[in-house]
This record gives C-alpha cells, structure tokens and sequence, in this order.
C-alpha cells in the first residue's frame, strides 16, 4: 500500500495503517501530550511519516508508548482492532466497551446507507468483526464482568 507506515510494537503485534489514518492517529498523539510515552511515540510516527512513502517506512514503538498509542488508534477502529488482540477487549471497561460498541454500529449503518458500498467493504467487514468482538461480554464468577467487581 503506497504511503502506509508499519507501526511495529514491542510485543510483536503489528499493523500496516494507511497514510491518512496514521497521520490522524499522529495528531491523536500529540493531543495526549503529557501522558507517558505519548509525545516520543507522535515524533518517531512525525519522523516516519516525513520520509518519501517509496521508501521503508516501518515505526517501532516501546512498552512505553504502547498505552498512549493504542488511545491514540482509537480515532481509526480497524488499526485500533488489528493492535488490539481479542484477548485484550476484556479488558476495556464497560462505559468504554459501551462507547466503542455504538460508535461501531452507527459507523457500519452510516457506510452500509452510502451507495458506494464496493469502495468501503473492507472497512464494514472490519467494523462488524469489531463489534461483534465487543458484543461479547467478558463472564466471572457469579455472572458479573471483571470490571463490575471492582
């Protein structure tokens, strides 16, 4: 894909993300500041996002930018998913999992309704294996979710 930038993470778990997409989670970054791993995270993504697209650009973020990185991916739902692994949805709290969940349906009826559906399968596939994902809600003892306990 011309212009997309491999955001490469510590643990392994990758994602070939687009130009646009990265550029919006770039700026995501930057708004988040402050929080630990977020500033270095949006300039090694800036840095990579400058070079010429013909050549390799691959970004490797640390343990530490992780965390401000996947907040960041929330903008874009399919490089939020692909960095995500399905384990990991059990762990977004409930308000969140909620938000995430209706942002998703609203967002696949919305492209469905576009009537250039050819154009934007991939990112409704995308969208309603993430909901379907979410819909799934995580169970412990006595039928109340992890997060419920707390």
């Amino acid at each position: 894909m011309s212009g997309s930038v491999l955001f490469v993470l510590a643990d392994g778990r990758s994602a070939l993300v687009a130009g646009s997409p990265a550029r919006l989670i770039c700026d995501r970054l930057w708004d988040l500041g402050i929080e630990p791993g977020a500033a270095t995270a949006a300039a090694r993504l800036s840095e990579v996002l400058h070079k010429n697209p013909a050549v390799d650009r691959d970004v490797e973020f640390n343990e530490r930018e992780i965390t401000p990185l996947l907040e960041a991916a929330e903008a874009h739902a399919p490089t939020w998913m692909t960095l995500v692994e399905a384990s990991d949805l059990s762990l977004i709290p409930p308000p969140q999992r909620d938000r995430l969940l209706t942002t998703c349906t609203e967002l696949i009826a919305r492209l469905e309704a576009d009537g250039d559906q050819d154009k934007v399968m991939a990112l409704i596939v995308d969208l309603a294996r993430l909901r379907d994902s979410l819909s799934v809600r995580p169970q412990s003892a006595g039928g109340k979710s992890r997060h419920a306990a707390r």
